[in-house]
């Protein structure tokens, strides 16, 4: 140990004996003050309460899922300062008729305080312990209870809202989703409806089906034009075949025989040779011109043939006649039938035709129709999801509302109910003593610390020298019985007296 550290340990042991009497009077007067004063303390009356929240979900794994933690961990400061919150003392101040109506401003701020100032509590994992401390016992069981509601509405309000507030949003959440759903189904529903055959589903049998309908076109357009062809190769017979070009062929050769007859009498110039001229002209054109409408005759035109034909008795002497109206009827039925015919095929190829093309749009409209669909699927499945999702949230809040409201009991036990003290809480007086002689120790040494740091004597060697600013050269010891030096002015000198006694 250094000789600073000795020399400044010196110092202090002599400041403490030069006070010791500063220091020790306090320690002996202030026990006596602290006795006396456990005498005159105020008493007060305490009451407590005791709660037992226990946490559900830990006690019942089974039933974790649905049950909502307390978290008094957690909230423990929260819990403290709403406890003593204006709005829960206010409330307990009117339930124990401290304050009403018609108390003024000051009397509810009295109440408040009064109330804040008597009120605590400390937690210990599940218990919680409410102490209330007044230095009047009337009504303190009373308060202690209408704290204690207070407090658990506290503690269970979180809870109870989350359940109200999450189980209606949750069901207004469910009416909203079912409503979008519905509407994204039969959207996807009517989609379907209105493009069955275009559906994906069904784009390989419809190219499939194209494809047929493409070879069916092929043949039916060969067949319908075999089918023509052979109608008018029938209508050319049945050119032929017509009475009316039969009896111009007839008139035709007789012009000619009556012509070549003239012609050997008279001159090409002769009025008769140039009428049977004109004559022979006008068959061959009117000739011509029916052999041109018979190649398209037209339905009154077959009507009129067929009418002709059924006409012409069968039995008539004229055999050539007989023979040319039985060949009229069957050309003319032949004709009925080719004509059938072709007006079958040109049903069957532009009803196919019309197949082919509608087909062929549902084919080329598969990308769009596609496309569509899958966003209206897409659509609809989220919806499906959400409401799925909020349906099994809204169950789950339903069951942990029940589960809630069924161990409400369960949840919440009071250990100890509370009472009204039957005697006053005071602090033992041993207390006020070892406060007392803590309270001198400390009142003492302050003193002794003040009036050492107040007195300007000269005692040390180093602080001499620091102030005369020269050597010590020598000491004079303490003498309690040298003589008197009585200073003679006269002589300008010390006298020697009387020593002291």
């Amino acid at each position: 140990m250094s000789s600073e550290i000795l020399r400044n340990l010196f110092r202090l042991i002599s400041a403490a004996w030069r006070r010791r009497y500063t220091i020790c009077i306090p320690i002996v007067i202030m026990p006596v003050v602290g006795f006396v004063a456990s005498f005159m303390a105020p008493k007060f009356y305490e009451a407590h309460t005791t709660i037992l929240l226990q946490d559900t979900s830990a006690l019942n794994p089974i039933l974790e899922d649905f049950a909502i933690s307390t978290n008094l961990d957690e909230r423990q400061l929260a819990l403290k300062i709403l406890l003593k919150s204006r709005k829960v003392l206010e409330a307990v101040a009117r339930d124990a008729k401290f304050i009403n109506d018609e108390s003024t401003q000051g009397d509810v701020d009295e109440a408040i305080t009064e109330l804040s100032q008597s009120l605590s509590v400390s937690f210990g994992g599940e218990l919680v312990k409410i102490y209330y401390r007044s230095q009047n016992k009337r009504d303190i069981e009373f308060l202690l209870k209408t704290v204690t509601k207070h407090f658990l509405s506290l503690i269970q309000a979180p809870q109870k809202s989350w359940q109200k507030t999450s189980t209606k949003f949750l069901k207004d959440q469910v009416d909203s989703q079912h409503k979008e759903l519905t509407a994204a189904e039969l959207k996807l529903s009517q989609y379907k409806a209105e493009f069955a055959l275009e559906l994906p589903e069904l784009h390989k049998a419809n190219i499939t089906r194209l494809a047929e309908l493409r070879q069916l076109l092929m043949e039916k357009e060969t067949e319908l034009a075999g089918a023509r062809a052979a109608m008018e190769e029938f209508n050319g017979n049945l050119a032929q075949t017509n009475p009316v070009i039969g009896k111009l062929e007839e008139n035709i050769i007789k012009t000619r025989t009556t012509l070549s007859m003239l012609r050997s009498r008279y001159t090409e110039k002769h009025s008769k040779v140039q009428a049977a001229i004109r004559e022979l002209d006008r068959l061959k054109t009117e000739r011509q011109r029916m052999i041109t409408e018979s190649s398209q005759l037209k339905s009154e035109d077959i009507q009129r043939l067929w009418n002709l034909a059924a006409s012409t008795p069968t039995f008539s002497a004229d055999s050539s006649n007989q023979s040319q109206t039985t060949i009229l009827a069957s050309q003319l039925q032949a004709v009925q039938e080719a004509k059938a015919k072709v007006n079958s095929l040109e049903n069957e190829v532009a009803n196919i035709t019309e197949q082919s093309s509608k087909l062929q749009n549902n084919v080329q409209r598969f990308a769009e129709v596609e496309r569509t669909l899958i966003e209206l699927q897409r659509d609809f499945s989220i919806k499906q999801r959400l409401y799925d999702d909020f349906l099994n949230r809204y169950v789950m809040a339903k069951v942990t509302e029940n589960l809630s409201a069924y161990e409400e009991s369960e949840r919440v036990k009071i250990i100890d109910k509370p009472f009204t003290p039957s005697s006053p809480v005071q602090l033992p007086a041993a207390l006020f003593i070892v406060a007392g002689v803590f309270a001198g120790i400390g009142i003492g040494t302050g003193l002794a610390a003040i009036a050492e740091i107040t007195d300007t004597t000269l005692r040390l060697q180093d602080v001499v020298e620091r102030i005369a600013g020269v050597p010590v050269l020598a000491r004079i010891p303490s003498m309690p019985k040298a003589p008197i030096l009585v200073y003679d002015p006269d002589k300008d000198w010390f006298d020697d007296g009387e020593a002291p006694a």
